[in-house]
């Protein structure tokens, strides 16, 4: 079946919302923190795999007609032509979540079906935060929101945050940023999915991911909601909205910058990072 774009980011919204409802009605439940699967990068707990289910039962009660990529199962169709595309994260932040430190979302992503549809295809991107109601989305072409309303930079903050990751791979690079924005708030939150939100919102100026860790599923809404609200992101390994996202793929890594301060140090940034990649051979 298919939707005009308001219904479809309704069902969006819906789904993220019920997922993190069950989330904060179970939180510090010690049985659904249990791990049910482990790889090399990452850990599965009973969590994740129920707010999958969680989220999955809310599109087909709708009839949407699509194939599901998501962090924990790859990827699941339920018809040989799907129409759409859903890319899921059911809990960025699921460190966080465990230990209860309130910075943590369910994210979804919606394109239209296609065999070779990419980043650069999503039309509908929701982030929802668990630990408060608050619910961020975007529709490709119309903005993005908070709560319904448009989304606006908090006043009096100050200067921007820059959120990033102190690992080996960007030490160096802060350390250059220090040099030139003198001692900056760095902040290293555990959610990617809100930390471009916050950048989107320029309560951050710049996020910075080196680690070659992220996936499609864990940036894909938030992308959306960024570049709605005037920013810009990339990645410094591949062309960030070529990813595919018919399956579960590498962004490696990712930088996001704000409309109001990030984007003019895009090109300062961009020099400093590919300056130590290349010195490192990464």
């Amino acid at each position: 079946m298919s939707y005009d774009l308001e219904t479809l980011a309704s069902i969006t919204i819906e789904a993220a919302k019920t997922a993190s409802q069950w989330l904060r009605e179970i939180q510090g439940n010690q049985y659904f923190t249990e791990f049910v699967k482990w790889s090399e990068e990452d850990v599965t707990r009973r969590f994740d795999v129920e707010t999958e289910k969680i989220i999955l039962e809310v599109f087909r009660r709708e009839h949407v007609n699509a194939l599901f990529v998501s962090e924990e199962f790859g990827y699941k169709r339920f018809s040989e032509k799907p129409e759409y595309i859903v890319v899921i994260d059911p809990l960025d932040g699921s460190n966080n979540f465990t230990a209860n430190i309130p910075y943590a979302t369910v994210s979804i992503a919606v394109a239209k079906y296609s065999k070779k549809a990419t980043l650069r295809d999503i039309i509908i991107g929701v982030v929802s935060e668990i630990f408060r109601e608050k619910i961020y989305y975007a529709i490709k072409g119309y903005g993005a929101f908070e709560n319904g309303k448009n989304l606006v930079k908090p006043k009096n903050i100050g200067s921007p945050f820059i959120f990033g990751y102190l690992n080996y791979e960007s030490y160096d690079v802060f350390k250059e940023l220090e040099k030139v924005f003198g001692a900056f708030k760095l902040r290293s939150l555990g959610s990617a999915s809100l930390d471009i939100v916050y950048v989107a919102k320029s309560v951050a100026g710049i996020f910075l991911d080196l680690r070659s860790k992220l996936r499609n599923v864990d940036v894909a809404a938030a992308l959306l909601i960024l570049n709605e609200a005037g920013g810009k992101a990339k990645s410094y390994h591949l062309n960030l909205y070529d990813v595919p996202i018919t399956n579960v793929e590498k962004v490696y890594s990712i930088a996001a910058f704000s409309k109001d301060w990030g984007v003019k140090y895009e090109t300062l940034i961009d020099n400093i990072v590919m300056k130590t990649l290349v010195k490192r051979g990464s």
